[in-house]
């Protein structure tokens, strides 16, 4: 039997559920015919120190979104110093060791890589060792992205739209080994919730009459949760609030406390949950961040979501998305976050955002994404690597010219963007 291995790092949940969205698809179209696992590649490798490491540096991009959107500026403006080789050679070789290791000892027919660390260490194994495995590599960021998920030595980079492809070609990726397939999302979230919304809410003791706000901040629960909820409360807005606090222990207690105090708002605080499909089925609307999965699992469950801070540049283009389609908000600060709110509760915009949801093509289009990534998947099992050779005076010649420092093409290709509520919102 024929072994497919999916490394990730677990920052955030967005690398995990892509790599288990296309290992439910291939079980389920080719069941028994391959051995599928999904790792958490460091920490299973045995790389304690460089796991808390890369999981740490995530919970502070979280909690400093306009320091790491800086932060990803310079890195694409340094290019080839900074692409995820390069970067895991300096700063991650114990992860390198173990991870060969691993991969030695588990012998993959072929690695699908949902994170760019793990593509480096399946291609440093891959090259030590002379091994005959393909790489795949799916950029976890639909629309814009990071130098590091650069990676000319990747087989294929697999990256969800058009925008993300010509992002990867401007910072250097060979157009040839990028495949542009849809974005894989849990297909729990396409089928249909056995409960109703009605008895989804009285569980968690809300009011089904009343209109249902569900505000989260991804798998962390580091984020504008807590304000957002404050803010919701204080004003004294007659919602149900469903607060999702996810492994942030400090604001599940400090939200807990928050229910005490009297308020017209109902208010549900709830730790991790595996059951995010039930709660949008019973939400008519969401405020949460603007992370890929996060998002287009509000988007596929019809339900339009407030976007606060950004943690990084890379979720720019999710909240770009929203905007140009007209399928979800941004706010900046409370006042923003006062407008859209009395619009929603005052005017018919949900239907109009639902409307705009239901016949975008994107969105149409991510039911079937798990299903078709698992069949490349399964196609490139089944051809053998194409290997190219490079001369080494053009790799160094390459390198030099590529480390100057576009600055100035950089900072207009990214500069910052002030999003404004237009008139109609």
């Amino acid at each position: 039997m024929k072994k497919i291995l999916m490394p990730m790092i677990e920052v955030g949940g967005g690398h995990k559920v892509i790599a288990l969205a296309v290992k439910d698809a291939i079980e389920q179209l080719y069941p028994g015919q391959f051995q599928v696992n999904v790792i958490d590649f460091a920490k299973e490798a045995g790389a304690v120190k460089e796991d808390k490491a890369m999981k740490d540096f995530w919970d502070f991009a979280l909690a400093h979104p306009k320091l790491i959107t800086n932060f990803y500026h310079l890195m694409d403006a340094f290019r080839y110093l900074t692409r995820s080789n390069l970067v895991t050679r300096m700063f991650f070789r114990n992860f390198i060791r173990k991870g060969t290791q691993y991969i030695l000892q588990y012998k993959p027919d072929i690695v699908f890589s949902t994170h760019f660390f793990c593509t480096s260490v399946a291609l440093f194994a891959r090259e030590k060792y002379n091994l005959k495995y393909k790489v795949i590599s799916f950029m976890a960021d639909p629309i814009t992205g990071h130098n590091m998920w650069v990676n000319p030595d990747a087989d294929v980079i697999v990256t969800a739209t058009e925008e993300a492809k010509q992002y990867l070609v401007s910072q250097g990726q060979p157009r040839y080994r990028i495949r542009v397939m849809s974005f894989p999302l849990n297909p729990k979230f396409f089928t249909r919730v056995e409960k109703t919304r009605e008895e989804i809410l009285k569980e968690l003791g809300l009011d089904p009459s009343r209109m249902t706000v569900l505000v989260s901040a991804g798998g962390q629960g580091i984020g504008e949760t807590g304000k957002c909820v404050r803010f919701i409360s204080e004003k004294g807005y007659p919602l149900n609030i469903i607060a999702v606090c996810a492994k942030n222990e400090s604001l599940y207690r400090e939200l807990k406390e928050m229910v005490k105090k009297n308020s017209l708002s109902n208010i549900a605080v709830l730790g991790f949950v595996d059951n995010m499909h039930e709660l949008l089925e019973a939400s008519d609307f969401a405020i949460t961040k603007p992370g890929p999965s996060t998002v287009f699992e509000h988007l596929v469950k019809n339900v339009p979501p407030i976007l606060t801070h950004m943690a990084g540049l890379q979720e720019k283009g999710n909240v770009d998305f929203c905007l140009k389609y007209r399928v979800g908000w941004y706010v900046t600060g409370e006042k923003e976050m006062q407008v859209i709110l009395e619009k929603i509760l005052n005017t018919d915009i949900l239907d109009e955002y639902r409307a705009n949801i239901a016949r975008n093509e994107f969105i149409r289009s991510l039911p079937n994404a798990p299903y078709d990534v698992a069949r490349f998947v399964v196609e490139e099992l089944s051809t053998k690597r194409k290997v190219r050779r490079h001369r080494r005076n053009a790799e160094l010649r390459r390198l030099i010219l590529g480390t100057r420092i576009g600055i100035r093409r950089v900072m207009l290709r990214n500069r910052k963007t002030q999003y404004r509520l237009r008139n109609e919102i």
